[in-house]
């Protein structure tokens, strides 16, 4: 099940939302301050506090006060990757089994948050910290 990367530390700009993800309006709230085209767009949750962030990954130059939004940090480091294609609709509520599946192949790095990138509309590769084999 897919392979094993190494992601350099990323600056974002993001939304954020508690509770169930699937209900989140966290991306709607970012993509009105943030235009589509050009952009790059990621996600966190973290189980422990149930923050949910949709995140855009901040060009050199760029500031979050820009958008008027918080900005953070995806972390660095290795990740297990595995990428999902199809209907938007579909792969999204692939994306929970998945990590799961992940998690049972993996051992996790707990100190960093799986990271959902949104290559596409029809394309999103999944992002799970692992500690160093």
């Amino acid at each position: 099940m897919g392979s094993v990367v190494n992601l350099t530390p990323r600056r974002v700009a993001y939304t954020a939302s508690f509770g169930d993800p699937s209900k989140s309006d966290a991306f709607a709230r970012l993509e009105q301050v943030v235009p589509l085209k050009g952009n790059r767009f990621y996600a966190t949750f973290d189980a422990t506090t149930k923050e949910y962030r949709a995140c855009v990954a901040l060009k050199a130059g760029e500031t979050a006060d820009q958008y008027g939004l918080p900005e953070g940090m995806l972390a660095g480091g290795a990740y297990a990757s595995v990428k999902l294609e199809g209907p938007y609709a579909e792969i999204v509520q692939k994306i929970a089994p998945t990590f799961e599946a992940m998690r049972e192949r993996y051992t996790r790095d707990p100190a960093r948050l799986p990271i959902e990138f949104y290559k596409r509309h029809t394309e999103i590769i999944l992002y799970l910290p692992i500690l160093p084999i």
